[in-house]
């Protein structure tokens, strides 16, 4: 008897041990969230303040910058397509589309940055921005699912 309920609060040890851990990001508490949605806003006026200083007169120097921003979030998106599809991770359809929804957001904000004028810069240069903001959101939510 006494065998039996040892190997049974061993096994429950071990299960513990075990999922605890896979589920720990998906506990966050309201405060945890909070952070992140600050953490994420932040991020958001950083990129902002950076492409703030780029003049209509530097815009091939704000296309670099936005493409190396862009090429940095694609990458982020192989690194996190190569994992879910380790794991067989179901949720990956939304993400998908999420970030692909994004990404031609952002290659039309760059099309109208090329086509630009000096009266439509400040409200192009948001627009791109905005794209590049909405690129990394659709990366951040899967980030906080996993």
């Amino acid at each position: 008897m006494l065998a039996k309920a040892m190997l049974m609060a061993g096994t429950i040890m071990v299960s513990s041990a075990v999922v605890l851990p896979a589920y720990a990001d998906s506990m966050k508490t309201d405060d945890a969230i909070e952070h992140d949605a600050t953490e994420m806003k932040q991020d958001a006026q950083n990129k902002y303040e950076e492409a703030k200083d780029f003049t209509y007169d530097k815009k091939s120097e704000f296309m670099e910058w936005a493409q190396k921003q862009s090429d940095a979030l694609g990458e982020q998106y192989d690194e996190m397509k190569e994992s879910a599809s380790d794991k067989g991770d179901s949720t990956w359809d939304a993400v998908k589309d999420a970030w692909n929804d994004a990404k031609e957001n952002l290659s039309a904000a760059m099309d109208d940055v090329q086509e630009s004028s000096a009266e439509t810069w400040e409200d192009v240069k948001a627009e791109t921005v905005d794209a590049l903001n909405e690129a990394q959101k659709a990366l951040d939510d899967k980030s906080d699912a996993q």
